[in-house]
């Protein structure tokens, strides 16, 4: 320590005594330093390199920073020496574009302005941000797209960021049919203020043979939570909606049942039933061994569920209006059963 002590004071000493420091000097900076022509200059300046936007105006040279140029902010100073120049300009990598965003006139959307020129030194890696999957209509892009994001709009996923140039091109927006279904439009998909960027369309589910669920509109985003019995989604594309009308064939009838004075008969009016385009045409019906407790599934339309039919308790049939010979008390089998044990 004392040993520094002394070579300092000896280097000061050399400098108030007349022994000039180096420094680079010119508005580029100069191919080699040189003796400042002010033997009283103990520091060097230049401009400042600010990343992702480059070299700020101003000059090499000795003493300190210039009239018209703030320290630290467009201008840096270093500590001079009299064997060489301390503020040499520092080495810069290969400049590279990123894409510039604005936010619409209607503040619903950015929108792609063009591209910006991003400077850096030479060890700094090519970056790119734009603005991320949840929508703020307040929020600005940082350093014209060249660089990170900040770190707050980044944590926010308000930001994103990429890594090669060009490379922060938003995706566009996804296009799903909205509303009651009466326009069949498709629209984009532009999410509310503090909402994340949609990727599903939903619609109304289609239940086979009895149609479509009720209180479920056409619209942008997946279904709700604990929403499987009436609503149904798909991933959206920017190029067209998924979540078109449902292709349906055409309705047929079958009838339904009920269980009176022990019997279950058909009921006199037949149901509507309803299908896919490619569902065929389904009826069940009280099976042999159906009792008092069956109960017709779906009012009459569409197959029997497997144990019922196993079991017997079900029948089906592949016609409009098929389900309609079936009269049976719960009382008659178990009497029959008694009779053929006494022949």
């Amino acid at each position: 320590m004392k040993a520094t002590f002394i070579t300092l004071g000896l280097a000061l000493l050399v400098i108030q005594q007349g022994e000039a420091i180096k420094c680079y000097q010119g508005a580029a900076g100069s191919a080699a330093d040189a003796d400042c022509t002010d033997t009283t200059a103990t520091v060097c300046h230049q401009p400042m390199f600010t990343e992702y936007t480059g070299l700020a105006a101003g000059s090499y040279g000795c003493g300190a920073c210039p009239s018209g140029t703030t320290k630290g902010t467009d201008c840096k100073e270093c500590t001079g020496d009299t064997s060489a120049g301390c503020n040499a300009p520092e080495a810069t990598g290969a400049d590279f574009n990123c894409h510039t965003y604005t936010i619409n006139a209607a503040k619903t959307a950015f929108t792609k302005t063009g591209t910006l020129t991003c400077k850096r030194l030479a060890a700094t890696p090519i970056k790119c941000n734009m603005p991320g999957n949840v929508f703020d209509n307040t929020f600005t892009v940082a350093n014209g797209g060249c660089g990170p994001c900040d770190a707050t709009a980044k944590a926010a996923n308000k930001c994103a960021e990429c890594d090669t140039a060009e490379c922060n091109v938003m995706p566009s927006p996804i296009k799903c049919i909205q509303g009651d279904g009466s326009d069949m439009t498709a629209k984009d998909c532009l999410p509310a203020q503090g909402e994340t960027t949609p990727t599903k369309c939903s619609q109304a589910k289609f239940v086979e043979y009895t149609g479509l669920a009720t209180g479920q509109d056409y619209a942008c985003g997946a279904c709700a939570a604990n929403s499987d019995a009436k609503c149904q989604d798909c991933t959206g594309k920017s190029d067209a909606a998924c979540n078109t009308k449902i292709e349906t064939a055409e309705n047929f009838k079958c009838y339904d049942y009920e269980l009176k004075d022990e019997k279950l008969v058909k009921k006199d009016a037949a149901v509507t039933c309803q299908r896919l385009k490619d569902t065929p045409i389904k009826c069940n019906m009280p099976g042999s061994a159906a009792d008092k407790t069956y109960s017709v599934k779906n009012n009459g339309c569409g197959p029997c569920e497997t144990a019922d039919k196993t079991s017997n308790k079900c029948a089906e049939c592949d016609k409009g209006e098929c389900n309609s010979a079936f009269a049976v008390t719960a009382l008659l089998l178990p009497l029959l059963t008694a009779l053929y044990s006494l022949l």
